[in-house]
């Protein structure tokens, strides 16, 4: 019979043990802390700063639509998805505004974490004529450092950050920053 076999656990096997329970749990908060401090942004574009260029599939339709194309034309580009509450608070505002200042200022839906079908309903519910693309990917979403919805860029004709929108927009906000734009061009 093996001599070792019941026999208590030496001091060192003690050590290692005493060891592990604190440097596993050490490692894991490590190890996490790096990759979450990997995978932060840096923040939204601030006004100034040129707006992050993007290429998106169109929602309701086959193509897609860009950044890019819309060069020489302020922009306001909203970020919503059908199940948040402030975006459906502020959609009908945005619809009448497009239907008002549509031939000057682009607007522009950017759908996040949302079904198609959705956010397709939600868009007829609410009477949005203007264009909306799908962040499938969410490389919109981080490009312009987003951290929820809705939020809205108000962008230039010359395609600079004019100013951000954190949240739901207010008529009188959305009217002000409506005005600044214009104004800007």
């Amino acid at each position: 019979m093996d001599a070792t076999a019941g026999s208590p656990p030496t001091s060192n096997t003690k050590r290692l043990t005493r060891l592990a329970w604190f440097l596993v749990p050490g490692l894991a908060f490590v190890g996490l802390l790096a990759f979450g401090l990997m995978n932060t942004t840096d923040g939204p574009p601030a006004p100034g700063d040129p707006a992050p260029a993007f290429s998106a599939p169109l929602l309701g339709d086959a193509g897609s639509l860009s950044l890019e194309e819309l060069e020489g034309r302020p922009v306001v580009l909203n970020f919503w998805a059908s199940w948040c509450g402030p975006c459906r608070d502020e959609a009908p505002m945005l619809a009448r505004a497009h239907e008002d200042l549509g031939d000057d200022i682009a607007f522009v839906g950017v759908d996040i974490r949302d079904g198609r079908t959705d956010a397709l309903e939600f868009q007829k519910r609410y009477g949005i004529a203007y264009p909306s693309v799908r962040d499938e990917s969410h490389e919109i979403f981080d490009d312009y450092g987003l951290t929820g919805q809705p939020e809205t860029f108000f962008i230039d004709s010359e395609g600079v950050i004019v100013d951000h929108v954190p949240g739901a927009l207010t008529e009188d906000l959305l009217l002000r920053e409506l005005d600044v734009l214009l104004s800007r061009d």
